[in-house]
């Protein structure tokens, strides 16, 4: 049932009014997808990169030099899945790996010249496309959107944080 079914009110972590919950739902559902899509297909159309070797890269973005368990992590891939990535990205020339002086067993990962331009022609590029996207949106509309999308946020990262913790 949508729309206006009330909870009881022995439910107290849950709210008494689920109206639009499920149609909620159902678009943040949407658009998860239609954004992994389109970052998908702009991310191999542009830098040849997978969506997860995008995820894997984008924490370099600062000059940080991160172990292999960090970047996968961040990409959400196994250490082996991860390790065989980053060997793809180093044949492409975007990544380069070494070994940890303070510990020979970790591999740290850095990116290159390559890697870093490329990083930023892909940002520019989807930056581009994305102002193109949002202009059916007025500069009011774009900015209270952004606002219930960084709420949108909080909400779904403390739940993922109450769940792990």
């Amino acid at each position: 049932m949508t729309g206006s079914h009330q909870r009881p009110e022995s439910a107290p972590d849950e709210p008494a009014d689920d109206t639009g919950v499920d149609e909620l739902a159902q678009a943040t559902d949407a658009l998860f997808l239609a954004m992994r899509r389109a970052r998908a297909a702009h991310a191999a159309e542009v830098g040849g990169l997978s969506l997860a070797q995008l995820a894997m890269v984008l924490p370099l973005a600062t000059g940080a030099e991160l172990p292999v368990g960090d970047l996968a992590a961040a990409a959400g891939v196994t250490l082996p899945t991860a390790t065989r990535m980053l060997q793809q990205l180093e044949g492409k020339g975007l990544v380069s790996r070494r070994r940890s002086p303070e510990d020979e067993r970790r591999v740290l990962i850095t990116l290159t010249d390559a890697g870093i331009q490329a990083l930023q022609r892909l940002r520019a590029q989807q930056r581009q496309a994305q102002a193109r996207g949002y202009a059916v949106f007025t500069p009011e509309e774009r900015l209270h959107l952004a606002a219930e999308l960084g709420r949108l946020t909080e909400v779904i990262n403390t739940g993922y944080r109450h769940r792990r913790g």
